[in-house]
C-alpha cells in the first residue's frame, strides 16, 4: 500500500463489517514522530449494527501515546445505503526513535461492545517508516599542511540518521593531485557506524616542495548500504530493505604556512660584536624577518639593540646578523638564544625559538688597539733615524 492511497480494505463478509484507512499524517513517518491515522468504518449489512469498538493493537515501532486512546466506541451504525452506515475514526501513535526504515504492521480489531474475543474484523495494515539514514563529515583534523612535509591527515565520519551505516566506503581527492597519500591509497572502508556512533579514519599525506602557497579544495566522497533488517515476521515472511547512498562534500586545505630557520656563529668582528648567519632552511618564504636576542643570563647587550630586522627570505636564502653582546665570562662555550619572528606564507605571524652554543671570547678589537700601538711606535721610531740621517748627511755634504 502505498502512502495517500486508500489502503486495502478490512473485510468480513460475512459480518458486514468494512474498514478502510484514510490517510495518515506525517506521510511517510520518520522515527520519533506521531502518526496520526483515520480509517473509515462502514457497515454494508441490511440491518443496524451497535456499539461498534475499533481498537489498534500497536507493536514494535509503535506504541501508545500518553493521553490518547486507542480504543474508540463509533456507537451505531445505520444499515446498507442509508447516511450514517459509515463513521471516521482517528487515533495517534508514536513512533519508535531508533526504528529501521521498513514497512511495519499495525494490527487493527473491529467488534461490538463485550465481543473482543470475536472480532468482526482483525487484520493488519502496513505502515511504511522512513529512517532518514544518513552521514556527515564531522571534522578534518588538518587545515595546513607544509610542502614537503609528512603530515597525519584524519576524518571523522559520523552517523547522524535513525539508521545503523554499514559497508561505509571513504575517499577523497586533492586538485591536480597535489596532495597524495603516502604508505597507503586514498580509500578507505568502514564495516559499521552505528547510530549516533562516529568512526575516524586516517592517512599520512604529502605534498611537493615546490607546491605554490595557497588554498587547495579537496573531494570526499562517502558510500554506504544503508540496511535495514526488520525481524517482525508478517504474512509476507522476513522484510528486507537495502539501499546504496551517496554523500559527496568538499573542504579546503591551505598549503604553504610555516618555515624553519638555521643560526650558525660566523666570526667576531673588529668591533667587537658577534656576526650569525640565519637561513631559510624550511620550504616556505619567510616575509619581514626580524631576529632578537631575548634577556638572558650570561649574556648582556652592549647598550645598543637586541633586535636586527632581515626582511624577507626566500626557501634556502641566509642573510648575516651582527649583535653586539658581552659574555659574563670568557674562554668557555655558553647557550644563546634567540628568537625569530616573521609573517608565514598565510599571512599569520609566527614566533621561533632557537638556541645556539658560542663560545664567549674577548674582542678582537682590543688585540688589534695593541698591535696598531706597537706599529705606531715603529713608525715613528723609523720617521726618527731618518731624520737623523738626513741631517748628518747635510752636514757632511756642507763641510
Amino acid at each position: 500500500m502505498a502512502f495517500g492511497q486508500t489502503a486495502m480494505a478490512l473485510t468480513n463478509s460475512d459480518r458486514g463489517l468494512i474498514v478502510d484507512l484514510l490517510n495518515q499524517n506525517p506521510d511517510p513517518v520518520k522515527p520519533g514522530d506521531i502518526l496520526e491515522i483515520r480509517f473509515s468504518v462502514q457497515n454494508t449489512r441490511s440491518s443496524t449494527t451497535d456499539n461498534v469498538v475499533v481498537e489498534l493493537v500497536p507493536k514494535y515501532p509503535f506504541s501508545k501515546v500518553s493521553g490518547q486512546p486507542i480504543i474508540e466506541n463509533i456507537g451505531k451504525l445505520g444499515k446498507r445505503y442509508e447516511d450514517e452506515n459509515s463513521k471516521v475514526v482517528k487515533f495517534e501513535l508514536l513512533v519508535d526513535n531508533n526504528v529501521n526504515a521498513g514497512q511495519y504492521p499495525l494490527e487493527v480489531l473491529v467488534y461490538e461492545q463485550g465481543n473482543r474475543d470475536h472480532a468482526s474484523l482483525k487484520q493488519e495494515v502496513m505502515i511504511d517508516v522512513d529512517s532518514e539514514s544518513n552521514a556527515e563529515i564531522e571534522s578534518i583534523s588538518l587545515e595546513k599542511l607544509v610542502p614537503g612535509k609528512k603530515t597525519n591527515l584524519s576524518f571523522v565520519i559520523k552517523n547522524v540518521g535513525n539508521s545503523p551505516l554499514k559497508n561505509a566506503m571513504f575517499s577523497w581527492e586533492s586538485t591536480s593531485d597535489l596532495i597524495l597519500p603516502v604508505g597507503s591509497s586514498n580509500v578507505k572502508y568502514i564495516n559499521f557506524i552505528d547510530i549516533g556512533e562516529n568512526a575516524t579514519v586516517e592517512y599520512q599525506v604529502l605534498t611537493n616542495v615546490n607546491t605554490k602557497p595557497g588554498l587547495y579544495k579537496l573531494d570526499m566522497t562517502l558510500v554506504y548500504d544503508d540496511v535495514e533488517e526488520l525481524q517482525t515476521i508478517t504474512q509476507a515472511g522476513t522484510l528486507e530493505n537495502q539501499k546504496r547512498k551517496t554523500i559527496e562534500s568538499k573542504a579546503g586545505i591551505y598549503i604553504g604556512g610555516t618555515t624553519d630557520f638555521d643560526i650558525v656563529f660566523v666570526e667576531q668582528t673588529m668591533r667587537g660584536d658577534y656576526s650569525f648567519s640565519v637561513s631559510n632552511i624550511g620550504n616556505n618564504k619567510a616575509s619581514s624577518v626580524t631576529i632578537s636576542i631575548p634577556d638572558q643570563e650570561g649574556w648582556s647587550v652592549n647598550g645598543g639593540s637586541n633586535s636586527v630586522v632581515l626582511g624577507s627570505l626566500q626557501k634556502g636564502d641566509y642573510t648575516i646578523a651582527d649583535f653586539g653582546i658581552t659574555p659574563d665570562t670568557y674562554g668557555e662555550f655558553l647557550p644563546l638564544k634567540f628568537q625569530i619572528a616573521y609573517t608565514s606564507s598565510d599571512g599569520e605571524r609566527e614566533v621561533q625559538d632557537k638556541e645556539l652554543s658560542v663560545l664567549a671570547s674577548k674582542p678582537v678589537i682590543i688585540q688589534e688597539s695593541a698591535k696598531n700601538s706597537g706599529s705606531k711606535s715603529w713608525m715613528v721610531l723609523a720617521f726618527a733615524v731618518a731624520c737623523v740621517a738626513g741631517f748628518v748627511f747635510y752636514k757632511k755634504k756642507k763641510l
